[in-house]
């Protein structure tokens, strides 16, 4: 019988024991040996709504925007919509950067401090979204949005496992994980309510009070953890060469067009990216505690698993720019309709998740990932053939938006435990990390592609330029499926201790 690996999707700091050794959480069992569930105390439960509220807020960000960009472009004079872009890459950008190094500095300084902090700027940067004077001054406060989130999430779920009982742990690790996708689909709608009603500077103004109620529930109920003893010394080189890798790559995609993308300052940058690159590449091989640990990539299914989800992102967080995008200003949809009609996507993939995560217990995940990838790059190719200046919301655009977001639940969110099935449970938090990172820097660099290749985007003259980035979009969902079809075979740790 298969052994049940839990879908996480960020990554979880190091449980510390009471001595304060540093354990991995232990959030898988044999089916034939779990002991019969025990109860889970109300304190328990509360703190779980309250972490899982954090992820919520974070997912909601992550899109909640993207039916506003054109506001917020018309909001500042003269601005471009690369300019409103970088927010929507910096975001991206600033939690694949700073996930992973928030996780170390959980374990170091405290989960509580982190998350508490992490709610703080949330709180900040929010207000400082609503209230920017400029652009730019906007981007960067998105950013800041982002380190927060990132504080956030790892912190989170390390503060609750250890209030669950080992035999309710999978029930407390599925929760949380589901909370983030249900704040990205229900973000649209939302957001297209409240746009409608008081504007986008309101959209982002909305999650400040919320992160102060978090911020005092949090303060309330949750208990700091013992900080594990015998840390190797923090990964920094590992983090600015990371930051500066991914946010160098993004650049040159995004700022090529204005550049020129053979000009000297373009190839300087793409260089400076790549130097980084690579630089980050030789000291994870070489640093007693990196940031991301590379050498996990040597393993089969992680290698697979991740490289599917890093071709696959291009297009997965990209695509919410695109759609209400092209709904808006060729369909000439009201902010309201563009809202509730992406709506369908988060739903199909919710309920997909929700269904074959629990189909794959049984028949296994690799044939689901497969199928699931196959169907995305089929809602990517409907999309490109299918949607013109004509309106057709239920033919042309309702199929392929429902088969992605399918597809989507299919396989990206078993493919992390396609990875976990690969390792042992010490690595878990780190091959959770590397999946969530991968999967924001993908999106950064596929964001930066929508907006260096949509340099029209209204009206029926700009067809020709959303068919070139669904075209992209498909080459790169196209090779994600292909990716898939790696012999993966079965996993030796699991395989091993199989009955």
């Amino acid at each position: 019988m298969r052994r049940q690996i839990p879908v996480v999707l960020s990554t979880v700091p190091r449980v510390a024991l009471a001595d304060g050794t540093p354990t991995a959480p232990d959030i898988t069992e044999s089916p034939s040996t779990r002991p019969k569930l025990e109860a889970v105390s109300p304190r328990a439960w509360r703190a779980l709504s309250l972490t899982s509220l954090a992820t919520v807020l974070v997912g909601f960000n992550s899109t909640a925007t993207n039916i506003a960009l054109d506001d917020i472009r018309a909001g500042f004079t003269g601005a471009t919509a690369a300019d409103v872009g970088w927010g929507v890459a910096g975001f991206f950008i600033g939690t694949a950067a700073f996930m992973p190094l928030a996780g170390r500095l959980a374990d170091r300084i405290g989960r509580k401090q982190i998350f508490q902090l992490g709610l703080l700027l949330f709180a900040l940067s929010a207000v400082f979204s609503a209230v920017a004077p400029t652009v730019i001054l906007l981007n960067l406060s998105r950013v800041l949005q982002a380190i927060a989130g990132a504080a956030m999430l790892p912190a989170s779920l390390a503060l609750v496992l250890p209030l669950f009982p080992e035999s309710r742990r999978s029930t407390a690790v599925g929760l949380w994980s589901a909370a983030g996708p249900l704040g990205a689909g229900v973000a649209p709608a939302a957001a297209a309510f409240i746009l409608s009603a008081a504007g986008w500077r309101a959209v982002y103004l909305v999650s400040a009070p919320v992160a102060l109620l978090m911020f005092w529930g949090g303060w309330k109920m949750l208990k700091e953890l013992p900080i594990p003893s015998n840390q190797q010394r923090l990964d920094l080189v590992g983090a600015a060469a990371g930051t500066i890798a991914v946010a160098a790559v993004v650049t040159a995609i995004m700022q090529g067009r204005v550049w020129g993308y053979s000009s000297p300052i373009t190839i300087t940058v793409a260089l400076i990216g790549g130097g980084a690159l690579g630089l980050f590449i030789v000291n994870s091989s070489r640093h007693p505690e990196p940031l991301l640990n590379l050498h996990l990539l040597r393993r089969r299914g992680v290698l697979v698993a991740n490289t599917v989800n890093f071709l696959g992102s291009i297009t997965s967080s990209p695509l919410w720019i695109v759609w209400p995008l092209f709904m808006k200003n060729v369909w000439n949809f009201s902010t309201l309709q563009v809202g509730l009609g992406i709506t369908l996507g988060p739903v199909a993939a919710g309920c997909s998740t929700l269904v074959f995560s629990r189909l794959a217990d049984r028949i296994g995940s690799i044939g689901l990932c497969r199928f699931g990838t196959m169907l995305q790059m089929v809602a990517v190719s409907w999309h490109l053939t299918q949607l013109g200046s004509e309106v057709n919301f239920w033919f042309d655009f309702a199929p392929g938006i429902v088969m992605y977001g399918l597809g989507w639940g299919m396989s990206i969110p078993l493919l992390n435990g396609v990875a976990l099935e690969w390792v042992e449970e010490k690595f878990f938090a780190e091959t959770n990390g590397l999946f969530g990172t991968l999967r924001y820097a993908s999106g950064a660099i596929g964001t930066a592609m929508v907006f260096a290749l949509l340099t029209t985007n209204a009206g029926v003259e700009a067809l020709p330029y959303y068919n070139r980035i669904l075209a992209v979009f498909l080459v790169a969902t196209t090779l994600s499926a292909m990716a898939m079809w790696i012999p993966v075979g079965k996993s030796p740790l699991r395989s091993s201790s199989a009955p």
